[in-house]
């Protein structure tokens, strides 16, 4: 997965803005950094070059060729033969033994320039023209050209089967590791001494290293090459001058052999640090002619690669770094060692095949690429902390903070860990508020996780299922516990459960409530809380209430209505039986307004679309008659094509209109007139409801929905108080509400507002 994510199609986050930054920041980091990885690759005196290139050495060391053999002048030779300088006879004599036993060549590493004792001079001339297979050194004299031999010295150079130079290139930290196989004034370059030799083994190749063009007019040098030395621990096998030249080498043992022959006494010959000086110290200039011959005979001369292509390598790598970061930012620890290790891997099988490239660019273009890259990643980091810190100190505190030190405000690392420490306290204490909150809750409550793994349980869902609950299936437990719509089988998502009350198998009376809990940012659900309400008792006291409003509307209403036929036959006969029917008539009104205040209380209610002008059309034309008979005049504002709906239960609500139509008649005034009159504003409808009665002390009128209660104004007329109550019932049952006008003496206006049903 990438870092910064898919684009998405809404407006990016702070998160997304943040690292499409990184992003681009990385792009110039990376068109910086490559161009400083191929500099450094292609500036020879970096620091780390040199010390690569003698570990990796060490790991491939070249073994020793048989048919090389150095001949000695050691300290032994000195004791035996007197102090240095011997005469020239002594070589010419050991030129002759040497050519005795037929060696394959002879290179001399020692400097025969000055002229010496004229016959010890010839002598040697002789010795080497009658050898004709020994190499002599040049040396070179000033900035531009090589020692000019004496006229003396001329026939031993001519003589010679070769002559090179023994030159050899100390690198910026002063130790040997390369030499040019041919150079010196451009006009006359002269090969290296151990090319010479190598040529004498009669093995063709072409001279490893590239031809070059000449740099200054005064000296030129062309194919380098770096010295592939031998193990340290390791030597080339080597005898004693003076064992050779008293006899005591035997002839079989020099036979097509390639002789050197050099000093590597202390204090004698030119002497050279290389990377075997950790071990045995300082290099006598013959052991390097050994080393350089050595490599030449097996192959392994080593050459540096072209600086295009060491730039290219060094480069790709850290290109395909700043690549794999971006694109696996987890694994940047392992992608850079893993990086790095290609590097000196591809180092050393180059150095087995003969060539230098030196990793060490590649490897701090490497490092650098992860330290700014962990450096951006951390700032953007930080910076998302804090602004996602600061949002957080923004939200409302549920809990009181706890006081903690203050920290540094010049370390923003500092403030940043103790914001998430104050952060997670934080998170901590609103977990065990929610937890304890949750466990004191009255009914039983579970949340789960958007799988129905149920989290949290309180006390009662704990006692509701009978177990522990915690890393359960909420769907698997609803079942057993006997929930109607899982005992088919299926199990439906939890945002498709039936939210329905049902008997569980201990037959209580669940009501089962479910929400989703919402992150603050999205829609999509982290969980789901989900409550269980005991309903037991309520449907037993609802049971009750049903049973006494049965026996309300039947068995109490069946007596009165008997009592009444049987006075209906007798009516006229004696006055006592009128009196008798008034009371029975008075209590079976009575009974009549339990019921109805009984059932406006009750949960029965049907609701349906209704026209509210069909409800007060049926009030009106239950009360026309008892208006009539008073001479009360009903007026309303309303026809029965008026569009005015609402959500009613239409025998409910029309009872209360006509409980309130019914009261301005009662306490109207012959000959005055009762007014309906409606509106519609905002989605609610008014209905107001005016008489010309004597009107509501205002001292009465908070309690005027009260049960049982009487006033003053309402003496003279029958009734409990229980009409008013009854309506109050039903409209707020309906979403409305029911208010009160009066005045004393000019009577009294009911204002009840019902909700609109929307189109």
């Amino acid at each position: 997965m990438m870092l910064w994510g898919k684009a998405e199609k809404r407006q990016p986050t702070h998160a997304q803005r943040l690292f499409h930054g990184l992003v681009r920041e990385w792009l110039w980091i990376g068109l910086l950094l490559l161009p400083i990885t191929a500099y450094l690759s292609l500036s020879p005196g970096l620091a780390l070059n040199n010390p690569l290139y003698d570990s990796l050495r060490r790991l491939e060391p070249l073994p020793v060729d048989p048919r090389i053999l150095l001949v000695t002048i050691d300290d032994s030779s000195l004791k035996k033969l007197g102090r240095w300088p011997w005469p020239r006879s002594l070589h010419a004599d050991l030129i002759d033994r040497l050519s005795a036993a037929q060696p394959a060549g002879i290179l001399f590493d020692v400097i025969f320039s000055e002229p010496g004792d004229p016959t010890h001079d010839k002598r040697l001339a002789e010795s080497v023209c009658n050898a004709g297979n020994v190499l002599l050194p040049l040396v070179r004299e000033g900035a531009a050209n090589y020692s000019q031999p004496d006229t003396q010295m001329m026939p031993l150079l001519k003589c010679a089967k070769g002559v090179g130079h023994i030159n050899v290139e100390a690198d910026s930290d002063g130790v040997v590791r390369s030499l040019y196989l041919r150079e010196g004034p451009p006009d006359a370059t002269a090969p290296q001494l151990a090319w010479l030799a190598y040529e004498m083994s009669g093995e063709l190749s072409e001279m490893p290293g590239e031809p070059l063009q000449p740099i200054t007019q005064h000296w030129h040098r062309e194919h380098a090459i770096r010295i592939p030395f031998i193990a340290p621990h390791t030597h080339f096998p080597s005898v004693s001058y003076a064992s050779v030249l008293r006899g005591e080498v035997a002839p079989e043992q020099l036979r097509g052999r390639l002789i050197l022959v050099g000093s590597t006494a202390s204090g004698m010959g030119d002497r050279f640090v290389t990377p075997l000086s950790s071990t045995v110290g300082t290099t006598a200039g013959v052991e390097i002619q050994a080393n350089v011959l050595n490599g030449l005979l097996q192959g392994r001369s080593i050459v540096d690669l072209p600086g295009w292509l060491a730039a290219l390598m060094a480069t790709s790598l850290v290109a395909l770094l700043l690549g794999l970061l971006l694109y696996r930012p987890r694994y940047a620890l392992w992608m850079t060692l893993g990086c790095m290790a290609v590097a000196l891997v591809s180092s050393l099988a180059l150095l087995r095949l003969g060539h230098w490239w030196s990793p060490a660019a590649c490897l701090i273009g490497l490092l650098l690429s992860y330290l700014i890259w962990n450096w951006r990643r951390l700032s953007v980091i930080l910076a998302y902390f804090g602004w996602e810190l600061a949002r957080l100190d923004n939200e409302p505190k549920v809990l009181p903070e706890r006081r903690r030190a203050p920290a540094s405000k010049g370390d923003v690392l500092q403030a940043r860990i103790f914001a998430l420490e104050q952060a997670v306290s934080r998170t901590r204490d609103t977990r065990r508020f929610m937890a304890d909150g949750l466990e004191c809750l009255p009914v039983a409550t579970l949340i789960t996780d958007p799988k129905g793994n149920i989290l949290l349980a309180n006390r009662i869902a704990r006692e509701v299922f009978g177990n522990d609950l915690v890393t359960e299936n909420l769907l698997e437990q609803l079942a057993d516990l006997g929930y109607p719509p899982l005992h088919n089988g299926v199990r439906p998502a939890l945002s498709a459960l039936e939210l329905v009350e049902f008997r569980d198998i201990h037959q209580r009376s669940l009501r089962m409530e479910l929400a989703p809990l919402l992150p603050a940012e999205g829609d999509v659900a982290l969980g789901w809380l989900l409550s269980l309400t005991d309903l037991s008792k309520e449907r037993e006291a609802q049971q009750h209430r049903e049973t006494m409003l049965r026996f309300l509307s039947h068995d109490l209403r069946a007596p009165h209505s008997a009592i009444l036929a049987l006075l209906d036959v007798h009516n006229g006969e004696s006055p006592v039986f009128g009196l008798i029917e008034q009371q029975v008539r008075r209590a079976l009104g009575l009974t009549e307004s339990f019921v109805q205040l009984a059932k406006a209380e009750a949960d029965g209610y049907q609701f349906q679309p209704t026209l509210f002008a069909m409800l007060v059309m049926d009030a009106f034309d239950q009360v026309a008659l008892i208006a009539q008979l008073k001479g009360i005049h009903l007026v309303h504002d309303l026809d029965e094509a008026d569009e005015g709906m609402v959500s009613a239960d239409q025998s409910l609500l029309t009872r209360a209109l006509f409980n309130v139509l019914e009261n301005a008649v009662k306490y109207s005034p012959s000959g005055t007139t009762v007014r309906l009159r409606h509106s519609s504003a905002q989605g609610w409808l008014e209905c107001r409801i005016s008489d010309q009665g004597p009107g509501i002390a205002a001292e009465d009128l908070p309690e005027l929905f009260s049960q049982y209660r009487r006033f003053e104004s309402a003496q003279g007329s029958e009734g409990l108080g229980l009409g008013l109550t009854m309506v109050k019932a039903v409209v707020e049952r309906h979403g409305g509400c029911i208010n009160c006008e009066s005045v004393v003496g000019k009577g009294t206006t009911f204002s009840l507002q019902l909700p609109l049903l929307e189109d």
